[in-house]
Order: C-alpha cells, then sequence, then structure tokens
C-alpha cells in the first residue's frame, strides 16, 4: 500500500498533476491546504483535500479523518493546530479519531515525528520550502502485513532526500 502526502503549492499550476501521474496506482493521495486553487479544480481532481490559511472556497473541510486497511489517519493543513509551535494538539485530534498518522502542512517544513503513539508527518511545501531542504512531498509505502512503513521525502525530481522506517 501507497500513500501521497503533498501540501502548500501556492498557485502553482502542473505540480500536483505531476506527481499523481508518477505515483497513479497509489492508495491514497492527500492535499494538506494552500493549494490556492477552488475546491473543484482538476489539480485537486485526485487528491483528497482540506482547506489551507490561503484557500478561499468554502467547500474546504477544515479537517478530514479516514481509514485505508485498518490504518486510520487525520489531515489538516495545521494552522488551527498550533503546528508551528508544538505538535501535541494535532496529536491528540488524530488520537481521538483513533488515528495512527496526523498529516498537515502550513510550516513548509518536511518533519516526521511520534507524539502519544501518532505519527505527525508534514511532507513540506512542493513550491516554498522554509525548512533546511528544497522543496518537498512525502511518500509512504507499507509493508505487506501492514506492520511496518516507510516515509520518504522526495524533492520535486522525485528523487529521494530521507527515507524513515515507522513500525506501526
Amino acid at each position: 500500500m501507497r500513500w501521497i502526502i503533498v501540501s502548500d503549492n501556492h498557485g502553482e499550476q502542473g505540480i500536483l498533476h505531476e506527481i499523481y501521474d508518477k505515483y497513479k496506482e497509489a492508495d491514497l493521495f492527500l492535499h494538506l491546504g494552500d493549494s490556492e486553487f477552488d475546491y473543484d479544480d482538476t489539480e485537486l481532481t485526485f487528491y483528497k483535500r482540506v482547506k489551507g490559511n490561503c484557500d478561499f472556497d468554502p467547500r474546504f473541510p477544515i479537517e478530514e479523518q479516514g481509514e485505508v486497511k485498518g490504518i486510520g489517519y487525520f489531515y489538516t493543513h495545521g494552522h488551527r493546530y498550533e503546528v508551528k509551535g508544538a505538535r501535541d494538539v494535532l496529536s491528540a485530534h488524530a488520537k481521538k479519531a483513533n488515528a495512527n498518522f496526523a498529516f498537515y502542512g502550513h510550516s513548509h517544513v518536511a518533519l516526521c515525528e511520534s507524539i502519544d503513539g501518532v505519527y505527525c508527518i508534514n511532507p513540506g511545501s512542493i513550491s516554498q520550502t522554509r525548512g533546511k531542504w528544497e522543496e518537498t512531498y512525502a511518500v509512504i509505502d507499507f509493508d505487506s502485513e501492514l506492520n511496518n512503513a516507510s516515509l520518504t521525502f522526495l524533492n520535486r525530481n522525485h528523487e529521494e532526500i530521507e527515507k524513515q522506517s515507522l513500525a506501526l
């Protein structure tokens, strides 16, 4: 199973289609806000999506949750969850949703932390990084038993920047 997580393209066109085309067979595509597109823009067609602080279409939800093959996830942009400080509030919301993962954007900094049993993951910004790395997105690949996963941060050229192992 494979999940693709992208955030903060800030109006840049084409990059979301490019990522989708590379990973068409993935099981889940998430966009974590600040696309600056209308909710039904073709750039977002294949992505589950939430509202960022720069998204103004009222059809975007603030947060969502879901499950794929028994693995729960919670996702939001993060601007209403104090993510630029600590991710405890985000983790608590995910835990209430019985989620193994909490995905967020907003800070433009790629990061993975385990907080109170929840992996809090920011894929970074695909268009305007503020972190130590160039622009990034994230891919999570699960093993066949769904006991372990690998999180890979990739750049715009789809080259690996960093890979981490995650135990579920």
